[in-house]
């Protein structure tokens, strides 16, 4: 169902350097799978999350959700994943169909 191999994702600092936040991570997740990603503050795991929901461009390393390549077809995979997101907040003048259109 999830494939990553070697993910990495680099940033530019204020000084000039390159700061590496996922570095090369390689994993696979099978059909009916449940997977946690711990791991300490900075560690890359909400940014390797990002990368997955298409939120967040990559800086090398390839991904598939489903067989669907990140690269080739990100619309495709938004349409097989759902996900809430962990700076999500409620939005007291919507109603509930209204609330699972903005989500969906």
């Amino acid at each position: 169902m999830i494939t990553l191999r070697e993910v990495t994702r680099e940033y530019r600092s204020l000084l000039g350097r390159t700061v590496r936040a996922v570095d090369d991570v390689s994993l696979d997740v099978t059909a009916g799978e449940v997977l946690g990603i711990a791991g300490p503050n900075g560690a890359g795991k909400s940014t390797t999350l990002e990368i997955m929901e298409t939120l967040r461009a990559k800086s090398g390393g390839e991904i598939h959700i489903d067989g669907i390549d990140l690269d080739k077809d990100p619309s495709e995979i938004k349409k097989c994943i759902g996900v809430q997101l962990q700076t999500s907040g409620f939005y007291p003048n919507l109603n509930l169909k209204e609330l699972i259109g903005l989500f969906c």
